[in-house]
């Protein structure tokens, strides 16, 4: 049984990564992306990676969707999703392409379970060094240890990716259109349970991700989805300046990290290293918030938010 779920979420992957790149239309591409990120997060979740499962399904399907799926309503609105005449050349290209992709990624595969050595050296090291940082999660231990520049970046990077969209849209006349706040009380009802829900699943991620599957990057996705939701129930809404205090939150994982390590590489130590739990703490608290923040402000395709949360 547990090999013909693991066969139909591999035939799964294929063809829905197919049907994403040669469906009929903008949108149904869209919509097959955003199932591929869902049978991803089922893959990984079937190879023992909650960490992973549960990134995929929030950002790499979820908001990532989202945003698809906003790009595709406003080229609509500008005009510009009128399909291209197909091209019998690029199709054979584009096979082309993904045939050596494929090929590639199988050798890379390949080299790298024999490169792994009989005694797992690399596991070893880990297990070696993880006393020390106080956690009990080996993923976690990677990210912080051998890893921290990675994960510095990765939070740069989506700091980057702001930075390039309000440079890119200049006004906010083609910021997301929301919906106003409902007067329904089911609506009120749904937001007032669900808001503070989203921010103590944040909470129990940020500090499961010490010992258990979790982490900066699940708890910030949660974080984000709940300002989403405040923003498609019309709590929150685009605002054309971004205020002090959403400022701190976009910068403070890329500032916090950057002088946590700082410090400890004026003390002797190396760049980025991690003197505690303390301080794991305090850098994925910022992360947490910083990734939170830059996924609502790139939703919302504005530079900053206003608006009550909860009415």
């Amino acid at each position: 049984m547990n090999l013909l779920i693991d066969v139909l979420i591999a035939i799964g992957l294929v063809v829905l990564a197919w049907q994403a790149l040669v469906g009929g239309s903008l949108f149904r591409g869209i919509v097959m992306f955003i199932v591929f990120g869902l049978t991803m997060a089922l893959a990984w979740a079937r190879l023992g990676s909650p960490d992973l499962a549960m990134a995929e399904a929030a950002i790499g399907a979820g908001v990532t969707g989202a945003l698809l799926m906003i790009a595709y309503w406003r080229l609509r609105a500008l005009g510009a999703s009128r399909p291209t005449p197909r091209s019998r050349l690029r199709a054979r290209l584009a096979l082309g392409v993904g045939v050596l992709s494929s090929v590639l990624v199988a050798m890379i595969g390949l080299a790298a379970v024999e490169a792994i050595g009989p005694g797992g050296e690399a596991g070893q090291a880990l297990a070696a060094a993880l006393p020390a940082t106080g956690l009990g999660n080996p993923i976690t231990g990677v990210l912080v240890i051998f890893r921290n520049l990675d994960t510095l970046l990765e939070v740069a990077v989506l700091l980057a990716a702001y930075v390039a969209s309000r440079a890119a849209l200049g006004d906010d006349k083609a910021a997301l259109p929301l919906p106003p706040a409902q007067d329904a009380p089911l609506v009120g009802a749904l937001v007032a349970v669900l808001a503070p829900l989203t921010v103590l699943v944040a909470i129990y991620l940020l500090k499961a991700g010490s010992q258990l599957p979790g982490g900066a990057f699940q708890a910030g996705a949660v974080l984000a989805a709940g300002g989403v939701l405040l923003m498609l129930a019309g709590r929150l809404h685009p605002a054309p300046l971004c205020g002090l205090g959403l400022r701190i939150a976009l910068v403070a994982g890329t500032v916090v990290f950057s002088g946590v390590g700082i410090i400890m590489l004026a003390l002797g130590q190396p760049l980025l290293a991690v003197p505690g739990t303390w301080a794991v703490y305090l850098i994925e608290t910022a992360m947490m918030v910083s990734i939170g923040a830059t996924l609502v402000l790139l939703f919302a395709g504005s530079a900053g938010l206003s608006g009550k949360a909860l009415r």
